[in-house]
């Protein structure tokens, strides 16, 4: 039987409001789910993928204000495979919300497919999205610019190598640094640190003695930062710092964040550090802060190695007592940080953690824990500078570095010192 042809036009007419429905439904749905974390970028999808919910590169986006700035030059320094990503680290100052392009290699030096077009967000991180085959990367400013590439330092890890690690400050100016980077490294091993993620840029043939030392027993990484021109050593320290929260992200589960004449130290508190974190039983806490107390240190240590019974006059735990109190809460504090939780860390305190699970500091008490810094008075004018705002925390006292592990930090000290400079005293 034939259908009319008023009743056609009905037909006609629903299934126009249905194919209109239909459409409708999925703009809505992709106007809810626009960023959302629902078809991520990276087909090396995993629960990390996301934060907050959100595609990373969206959320990285969104966070950078959309914002995409031409760069005309970009400088690298390194670059690490995650589960989610490749992070590239940039020593370019102030280079932030610049618009660069990932370039992908592989292990025949072929470039894989095109250049991704993404931006620098936090300043001195660009991240780029994983590609298979990938055996080096690195970044240009115009679509098919030059660029060096870069060798990848594997993170994809299934739980951390190390418990806790540090992070030494860059290297720098004319001072001997032998006795004061044995003294370092020798007080943290006694505090259970397995491992020390080392920062170079200036050091001496004598001095790179013992750190070559120290890295052939495979406790210490060195990364260099080498560049010179318009740089300031804050400069390098905080290149250091954001390049180091990376580097060692989900390869040590805390990692302490210091310079080289610092000493974190447990006080009142029985154990060591690595006792204390073992303690640490809130998920939330993504950063441990100790406040400061300055020794003043007032000559500059000895060019070479003499023997024992100069070590014993010139090891800065022997050497000097001279305190200032200690300073007030949230002032030039040093951290112990899960860097798993940090998105942007800086050289005293975390910026911003990442979102969505409540991670916070927690500082501590000076009874529970506190940063000895030998300082020197000259270096950087620091005494003219700083002493007076210091003295504000309290009249100078003599306290001593803590008793229970002097002896064996001094036998430990002696004895490397030994090993490495022993056949070189005339």
């Amino acid at each position: 039987m034939d259908i009319p042809i008023k009743m056609k036009k009905v037909q006609r007419t629903g299934t126009l409001i249905l194919s209109m429905i239909f459409i409708l439904i999925i703009i809505l749905y992709k106007n809810y789910s626009n960023g959302r974390c629902t078809e991520p970028k990276s087909k090396n999808y995993n629960s990390k993928y996301c934060i907050n919910e959100m595609d990373r590169f969206d959320w990285y986006s969104m966070k950078n204000q959309n914002s995409s700035i031409p760069a005309t030059e970009v400088s690298t320094l390194y670059a690490y495979k995650f589960e989610h990503e490749i992070t590239i680290t940039l020593s370019s100052w102030k280079f932030i919300g610049y618009r660069v392009h990932c370039r992908y290699v592989d292990k025949d030096g072929a470039e894989i497919g095109r250049p991704y077009e993404t931006f620098s967000y936090p300043e001195f991180v660009v991240n780029c999205p994983k590609r298979d085959g990938t055996y080096e990367i690195g970044l240009s400013v115009e679509e098919f610019g030059s660029f060096k590439p870069l060798p990848i330092i594997y993170r994809v890890l299934k739980k951390p190598l190390f418990e806790l690690s540090m992070c030494v400050a860059p290297l720098y100016g004319d001072e001997p640094k032998w006795l004061m980077f044995i003294e370092m490294i020798e007080h943290y091993k006694l505090q259970g640190v397995e491992h020390f993620y080392n920062y170079i840029h200036e050091i001496s043939d004598y001095d790179s003695k013992v750190i070559d030392y120290y890295a052939g027993l495979g406790i210490v990484e060195n990364h260099y930062l080498l560049e010179k021109g318009l740089r300031t050593d804050r400069h390098r320290h905080i290149n250091e710092v954001v390049d180091c929260n990376i580097w060692s992200r989900g390869h040590s589960k805390w990692t302490i964040f210091a310079d080289l004449d610092e000493r974190l130290v447990m006080t009142d508190y029985p154990g060591t550090i690595l006792n204390y974190i073992r303690e640490v039983d809130d998920e939330k806490i993504g950063s441990l802060k100790f406040r400061q107390q300055w020794i003043l240190k007032t000559e500059l240590m000895p060019q070479e190695y003499e023997g024992k019974d100069q070590l014993l006059q010139w090891m800065a735990a022997h050497r000097w007592h001279n305190s200032t109190g200690i300073a007030r809460p949230g002032h030039t504090t040093k951290c112990i940080v899960d860097s798993t939780k940090v998105f942007i860390m800086s050289i005293h305190l975390v910026i911003e953690f990442f979102p969505g699970n409540g991670y916070y500091e927690k500082e501590l008490k000076p009874e529970e824990g506190l940063v000895r810094h030998y300082r020197d008075q000259s270096l950087g004018e620091w005494g003219e500078k700083w002493l007076k705002t210091v003295m504000e925390f309290g009249p100078l006292r003599n306290t001593d570095y803590p008793r229970k592990y002097i002896g064996n930090l001094t036998e430990n000290v002696v004895n490397t010192a030994a090993i490495v400079y022993g056949n070189l005293i005339i």
